[in-house]
């Protein structure tokens, strides 16, 4: 049976039971599964040690007992003389709590001296033996709290890898608790994969190192992998609540409230224990964990600049080029796809991909690729076009195009950042779509010519409105080559 029914057997707490199992007083065995299954006997086993326990008998006397070194009667007789003290000093009080209701005594005015010499306060008391055989707390909640922190943000770090450079996961395309569940519970499964390894193998993880803490068997060994993986399973149900928002917050405080006063549940159904190098936390771990966790901040920042960039850089083919287009779209979660010969099409909309965004206008950029005598593209030539017939023209999508081209072939043959690219005049003259302009780019240069007529530019640049009782009319030639 498991811990749960001896409990409510028995009477008696997990930590009650998990305190006589280290006294030596029962060992039930492992199941396959790892965890403790408890026999008849060792019931029968616990109710003899709680019933000996109210004798006032203490522990190493009933492993005496148990162990057959004493015998039970002598026992209980040399108890007798204890039981008789308990009594006595019973009836002191008994005696203490008369007077003081004869005299009719106040708290104002409570003559404490006088009614101390009537009674002492029984030794049985001051704590019930279920209060006593207790495990011992476990002890610095905060460091373990921000241990784990720093593990968590570890294993995010690999799921951003994972998640962005892997799977193209764009986290801008979510909205942001989506991304920040989705982030729990990868965090959650590379906990459940790499803890396990790093507690068999080393003892402890890096948040744990960091903090001087350790996880060891009650033999002061390295846990086995079933047991740690036991173990973090238990610290995400019952420390992390599931990962369900709001429910876990809750389960952090319970835990909290939980390590002041007693071991917590996944150390003390898996028989370990959490090592403490030190009583108070040195000023260096603090510092150590400080500056690990804005390394990791910087990290992250760092993983989300590198998925930006193409997969493809330096000189391109054409099927080169094509691909980092499409990884351009993917990424970003548009709905059209760059043909091998670089021209535009849309995503069809029974492909699963997504649907094609639906607009009162055509929207169809005419795209050509010349390529040199090696093979190597050396210009993108891009022409777009709107008839204004919704009454308004927008140029979000022009946009969209723009950038594709600028991403797929200026930011791969210069090899440059995205920070760089993002920050320079090319993209601040990218903003519009109303003016043309000819700017320069490491060995690039990108040609925008603008013409429209029966329509004027709108307020946010991005915009032109057709005059009324005219034909509206819009044309984009833009241009990136070699120079």
């Amino acid at each position: 049976m498991n811990i749960a029914e001896v409990e409510r057997r028995t009477g008696l707490t997990r930590a009650n039971i998990r305190f006589y199992e280290k006294e030596g007083l029962l060992s039930p065995v492992r199941g396959a599964n790892g965890y403790r299954d408890y026999t008849e006997d060792d019931v029968e086993t616990l109710r003899k040690v709680r019933l000996l326990r109210q004798l006032r008998l203490s522990v190493p006397e009933i492993r005496a007992v148990q162990a057959g070194e004493h015998a039970l009667p002598e026992t209980a007789a040399r108890q007798l003389g204890v039981l008789e003290q308990d009594i006595h000093e019973g009836q002191q009080a008994y005696a203490a709590c008369r007077a003081i209701c004869e005299d009719g005594a106040q708290w104002d005015g409570l003559d404490v001296d006088k009614y101390l010499s009537i009674s002492v306060l029984p030794a049985y008391l001051s704590q019930t033996p279920e209060e006593q055989d207790r495990i011992p707390p476990a002890g610095c909640p905060w460091r373990r709290y921000f241990a784990r922190s720093l593990d968590l943000s570890l294993y995010g770090l690999i799921w951003s890898m994972v998640g962005q450079w892997g799977l193209r996961i764009n986290p801008v395309l979510y909205h942001a608790w989506v991304w920040t569940l989705a982030c729990t519970y990868a965090g959650a499964v590379l906990m459940l994969a790499f803890e396990p390894v790093l507690l068999h193998f080393w003892g402890t993880t890096i948040g744990k190192w960091v903090f001087g803490l350790s996880v060891r068997d009650e033999d002061g060994h390295k846990l086995p992998i079933r047991t740690a993986f036991a173990r973090a399973w238990g610290v995400f149900c019952i420390g992390m609540g599931w990962g369900i928002p709001l429910y876990n917050l809750y389960r952090m405080w319970r835990s909290y409230r939980t390590c002041t006063e007693e071991e917590l549940s996944w150390d003390m159904d898996n028989a370990c224990t959490v090592v403490v190098r030190e009583r108070q936390t040195k000023w260096y771990r603090a510092a150590g964990y400080i500056v690990l966790m804005v390394l990791a901040g910087f990290a992250d920042v760092g993983i989300g600049l590198r998925a930006a960039l193409p997969p493809n850089r330096g000189e391109l083919t054409l099927a080169e080029y094509v691909e980092n287009c499409n990884d351009y779209q993917v990424y970003r979660g548009a709905r059209a796809y760059i043909q091998p010969d670089g021209s535009w099409a849309w995503v069809p909309m029974d492909s699963g991909r997504g649907f094609r965004w639906e607009y009162a206008f055509d929207y169809e950029p005419e795209i050509s690729v010349e390529t040199d005598a090696q093979g190597f593209v050396s210009a993108v030539h891009a022409t777009l076009r709107d008839d204004g017939n919704d009454g308004m023209m927008m140029g979000g999508n022009f946009g969209e195009t723009r950038e594709m081209i600028v991403y797929a072939f200026a930011a791969s043959r210069t090899r440059s950042g995205i920070l760089e690219l993002l920050n320079s005049p090319l993209m601040q003259e990218l903003e519009g779509i109303t003016e043309s302009f000819t700017a320069d780019f490491h060995d690039m240069q990108v040609v925008q010519t603008v013409a429209y007529s029966g329509c004027v530019p709108g307020e946010s640049g991005w915009t032109l409105i057709p005059t009324e009782g005219e034909q509206a009319v819009y044309r984009m030639e833009f241009t990136i080559c070699k120079k």
